[in-house]
C-alpha cells in the first residue's frame, strides 16, 4: 500500500509540473521561471507590479505588442489606421481569438471587450492607478475623476464586433506602445460577470485570451513549499498563431533563485552587477540593456531648497575619480539612460545631449560658501542619505566615493543611511529625507516614462521647481509626432539637471540570462515581462 501511494504521489506530480519533454522542433516544452512575489491581483485594469505585468502578459493578448527588437506589431488587432490628425485610431481585429473560461472556448474575442475593459479602467469605483497614462483618450481623465458620470462618453467605440475607433482629445505618439501594456488589455463583461466579484484573484476567476491560461495557483505565505502558478497552452488560439510551449510553471517566492537557475530547474534569470558577472563566466546566453539611471536628489522643502548647497554638491565631485569599473555600471551625466528611443531613432540622436553641471571645484566651493552663510553652518551638519539596502549593490560604492570626496573638497560631512525597500519608498512618498541615492526607470520606451517617473516620485518633496516640469512633459505629450516632442524633453531634463534637483550619477545595465538550449524568450526591460510564445528548447 505505500508504494502504492508514493507512485501515486510521484504520478501527481509529473502531472502538475510537466515533464519538460520538447518536440524536434523545440515546441511543446515546459518552461519553468522564478517570481519573486505571490501576484496581488491579476486583474490587468488594476494591476500595478512587475510580476503582475509578466503573468498578464501571458495570460491575455491586446491590440498590439512589442517584438524582441523593441518594434510594435499586429496583435489581437490585424492592423489599424490613424487619421490625418492624429486623434483617431481604427483597429480591425482578427476573427479567430477566443477566451478560455472554465474549459471552454466558446467566446470569441471582440472590439467590445477592449471597450468594457477601457470603461473598467476609467470607472472612479475601481480605482485603477493605471488610468492616467491613457487621459489623452477622449472624455478620459473627465470621466476617471467623476466630472462626466457616463461611461459611455469614453472615446473608445465599436463600430461591429472586429471593428473598433480609439478617439483621442489631444494626439498621443506613445498611444500604440501603451496599448501593449497590461492596462489595455480587454476584458469580456459576460466572462467578468461569472467570476462574481473574484477577477483576477484566483485560477477559476481569470479568463485567458492569450497565449496561456492558469490550472493551478497556490501560495501559501507560510511555506516555502508547492507556492506555484501552472499555466497550460491555449490549443484553440494555437491554431491561428502558433504556441510553442506547452505551458509555464512559476515558481513564487523561491528561496535560493539563482541555484534554481544554477541546476536547470527554471530556465531563464534577470541579473545585475555581480550576480550578472557570475552567470556571464558561466557562459549561459544572455540579453543586456542600460535601462536605469542611478543619482542623487534633494527634498526642496528643507535646507536644500538652498540651489547654492545643491550646485555645490553637483559641482563638487569628479565623476572621473568616482567612476567604479564593475560588468553593468558606468558614469553618467543624464537622467535618461541611451537605451531609450523617440519614434524610429535613439532619443540621444533625436534630441541631443542635455546641459549639465561640470565638476569645477573653485564654483563649487564659492557657492557652498554661500549657501553656508545663507542658511546657517547649524542647518549643514549631521545629514544623512537615504539609499535602499542591497549589499550587492554598487551604488552604495558609488555613493561612499562621492562622499568621500564632498568631505575633502568641500568640507560636507554626510553619513549614509541604508533603508528597507518598503522604509525606502515610504520615506521618498512622505517626503521625509534631505538626500537620497535613487534608481529611475521606465515602465516604457519613451523619455516620457523616465521623466514622469521622476516627476511622480518625488512630488511632495520638490512641488515648485516640478510644476513647471511637469507642464513640459504634458506639452511634450500633446504633440503630433515623437520628433516634435524632443525639445520639450531636452528642456525639461535640463531642468532638473541645471538646477541640480537630480545629480546623475551612473546607469546600471539588466541582464536576461536565458540557457543556451532555450530560443524565442522576449525580454521587455521596461515592464519586466517574460513573454513565452515563441520560446522552444531544444
Amino acid at each position: 500500500m505505500k508504494k502504492i501511494i508514493n507512485l501515486v504521489i510521484i504520478l501527481s506530480l509529473i502531472f502538475a509540473f510537466g515533464t519538460g519533454c520538447s518536440e524536434k522542433d523545440g515546441s511543446g516544452y515546459i518552461f519553468k521561471y522564478d517570481i519573486p512575489v505571490n501576484p496581488r491581483t491579476l486583474d490587468p485594469q488594476t494591476a500595478t507590479g512587475k510580476t503582475e505585468a509578466l503573468i498578464i502578459a501571458n495570460l491575455f493578448d491586446g491590440l498590439l505588442k512589442v517584438e524582441k527588437d523593441g518594434s510594435i506589431t499586429a496583435n489581437v488587432a490585424k492592423e489599424y489606421t490613424v487619421s490625418e490628425d492624429n486623434l483617431t485610431y481604427t483597429f480591425i481585429l482578427r476573427d479567430d481569438v477566443f477566451w478560455y473560461y472554465d474549459g471552454e472556448y466558446s467566446v470569441k474575442c471582440t472590439a467590445q471587450d477592449f471597450v468594457f475593459a477601457f470603461r473598467r479602467l476609467f470607472n472612479p469605483a475601481v480605482k485603477s492607478e493605471n488610468a492616467s497614462l491613457f487621459y489623452s483618450i477622449k472624455n478620459a481623465k473627465s470621466v476617471h475623476t467623476g466630472e462626466i458620470s457616463s461611461l459611455g462618453a469614453i472615446g473608445v467605440t465599436a463600430t461591429d464586433d472586429f471593428k473598433l475607433n480609439i478617439t483621442l482629445e489631444t494626439p498621443n505618439p506613445l498611444l500604440p506602445y501603451l496599448l501593449t501594456t497590461s492596462p489595455a488589455m480587454p476584458c469580456n463583461e459576460e466572462l467578468f460577470e461569472k467570476t462574481a466579484g473574484r477577477y483576477g484573484l484566483n485560477e477559476s476567476a481569470i479568463p485567458s485570451n492569450g497565449a496561456f491560461y492558469i490550472t493551478r495557483w497556490n501560495y501559501d505565505p507560510y511555506s516555502k513549499n508547492d507556492n506555484i502558478i501552472i499555466m497550460r497552452r491555449n490549443e484553440k488560439n494555437s491554431e491561428a498563431s502558433r504556441i510553442f510551449p506547452r505551458g509555464l510553471n512559476f515558481f513564487i517566492d523561491y528561496e535560493d533563485p539563482e541555484a534554481h537557475f544554477l541546476e536547470g530547474t527554471t530556465h531563464s534569470k534577470i541579473a545585475e552587477g555581480e550576480t550578472a558577472e557570475f552567470f556571464m563566466a558561466r557562459s549561459y546566453s544572455y540579453d543586456s540593456f542600460e535601462n536605469a539611471a542611478w543619482g542623487i536628489t534633494f527634498n526642496t522643502r528643507r535646507v536644500f531648497r538652498n540651489e547654492d548647497l545643491r550646485y555645490a554638491l553637483a559641482a563638487g565631485f569628479d565623476r572621473n575619480v568616482t567612476d567604479i569599473e564593475k560588468i553593468g555600471w558606468r558614469e553618467a551625466r543624464e537622467l535618461v539612460p541611451p537605451i531609450i528611443d523617440l519614434g524610429n531613432q535613439p532619443y540621444r540622436i533625436a534630441a541631443g545631449m542635455p546641459r549639465y553641471i561640470e565638476y569645477d571645484l573653485k564654483k563649487a566651493r564659492e557657492a557652498y560658501a554661500k549657501g553656508v552663510t545663507e542658511v546657517g553652518r547649524e542647518n549643514i551638519i549631521g545629514h544623512s542619505i537615504i539609499i535602499p539596502v542591497d549589499e550587492k549593490n554598487t551604488a552604495h560604492e558609488y555613493l561612499g566615493r562621492i562622499l568621500q570626496e564632498w568631505q575633502v573638497n568641500l568640507n560636507f560631512f554626510c553619513s549614509i543611511k541604508a533603508l528597507s525597500e518598503d522604509e525606502f519608498a515610504k520615506a521618498i512618498a512622505d517626503g521625509d529625507y534631505d538626500i537620497a541615492m535613487v534608481k529611475l526607470s521606465g515602465s516604457y520606451n519613451s523619455p516620457d516614462a523616465y521623466l514622469r517617473s521622476f516627476g511622480g516620485i518625488f512630488s511632495r518633496s520638490t512641488p515648485t521647481p516640478l510644476s513647471e516640469y511637469n507642464a513640459l512633459l504634458e506639452l511634450a505629450r500633446r504633440t503630433q509626432d515623437n520628433m516634435d516632442s524632443s525639445p520639450l524633453f531636452i528642456k525639461a531634463e535640463e531642468m532638473i539637471l541645471l538646477q541640480a534637483i537630480f545629480i546623475p550619477v551612473s546607469f546600471q545595465t539588466e541582464m536576461f540570462f536565458y540557457d543556451r538550449k532555450s530560443e524565442g524568450l522576449i525580454y521587455n526591460p521596461f515592464t519586466g515581462t517574460v513573454t513565452f510564445r515563441e520560446a522552444k528548447y531544444f
